[in-house]
């Protein structure tokens, strides 16, 4: 088969990590780079031998085009999504899916109308080791769950957010939490189910001059009986790679950036622990500098998308899937907010 055409629409830091993974992989090709901006729109389609455009309908009326990569700031995805999706092309979105309710349910609600594939960028979920982890999960050798812990302590200097999008509620829909910790809070979430209630929670500026919350922290209930904890700063110098903590009555698991770096079982031969301990080579991190990630898991994103639009089945982290962890984020704005318990959108 051909490979399957893409447009990519944003020319910014994230647009660049999509455009490398795509050029990797053979069952696809970038087709356009679109942007406002006409100089970085052709300065990343020349590095990959694409066209650039400044003009989105212009884009996706050529019929190469058949998905569109959304990487423009997170509180414009809609608007690209619903001209996308009127264009009939499939879609992924890069994280989160969008910053409010009513703009996610819009957001799912035009693709299932014209019937377009829908992702979400989750990549962590395509790691070697999670899916171990997911298995273990599956299979009750954790035993029975009772701390579930996520911790992102994460630095951006305040150059980051001046001039920026960034920690804005417009079009970034919050900041340490909804940005840089919604990876972590997704993986807690896929392998250890859902939240049912945010009973405390508190958000802060402390290390930054910005418009939402550079620290943030929450506990949680969740419906598999176990307690959970939420930690997400910017402000944490130099950084720390992201941590999700498991922790059952047969067995602990711990991850760094989506690596096992405890697997303590209690039925695990010495064996086993090595080899899941062995399984990937240290990721890059984000901790300190968005471009430090590596590209192998949005390279495996991208082709289960792809594939899902030849096999015409939906893609693993559809729009129901990515829209969890946006509702969790909100649900902890709105406990922050209003000092009281509250249930995440999607459980009510």
């Amino acid at each position: 088969m051909e490979p399957v055409g893409f447009a990519i629409v944003g020319a910014g830091k994230v647009a660049e990590i999509h455009a490398r993974a795509l050029n990797e992989l053979p069952e696809a090709r970038l087709v356009v780079v679109v942007s406002r901006t006409f100089e970085k729109a052709k300065r990343l389609a020349q590095q990959y031998g694409a066209e650039w455009d400044t003009d989105l309908q212009r884009a996706l009326s050529r019929p190469e085009v058949e998905a569109v990569d959304v990487c423009t700031p997170s509180g414009a995805h809609l608007e690209v999504v619903e001209a996308a999706a009127t264009a009939g092309k499939h879609v992924i979105v890069e994280k989160p899916l969008e910053v409010t309710h009513d703009r996610v349910e819009r957001l799912i609600r035009v693709c299932e109308k014209v019937g377009v594939k829908l992702a979400g960028i989750f990549q962590h979920r395509f790691g070697k080791g999670i899916q171990e982890v997911k298995r273990a999960l599956e299979g009750g050798r954790l035993g029975k769950l009772v701390l579930v812990d996520a911790y992102v302590k994460w630095y951006r200097p305040q150059s980051y957010y001046e001039g920026s999008w960034h920690g804005t509620w417009k079009l970034d829909g919050g900041g340490a939490l909804m940005n840089q910790s919604i990876h972590t809070i997704d993986l807690m979430l896929w392998l250890a189910g859902p939240v049912t209630e945010v009973y405390a929670a508190r958000t802060a500026t402390l290390a930054h001059r910005m418009e939402t919350e550079d620290t943030g922290v929450a506990l949680l209930n969740l419906a598999c009986g176990a307690l959970g904890v939420i930690e997400g700063t910017t402000g944490s110098w130099p950084g720390d790679p992201a941590r999700l903590e498991l922790h059952g009555d047969k067995g602990t698991i711990v991850l760094e950036e989506g690596r096992i770096v405890r697997w303590d079982l209690a039925d695990a031969s010495p064996e086993e622990r090595e080899r899941m301990l062995s399984l990937e080579t240290p990721p890059g991190s984000g901790s300190s500098d968005p471009m430090a990630i590596g590209i192998e898991k949005h390279k495996r994103q991208l082709e289960d998308f792809v594939l899902a639009i030849r096999e015409d089945r939906d893609p693993a982290v559809d729009g129901a899937e990515a829209r969890r962890a946006v509702e969790l984020v909100l649900a902890i704005y709105e406990s922050a907010r209003t000092g009281r318990p509250v249930v995440p959108e999607v459980n009510r």
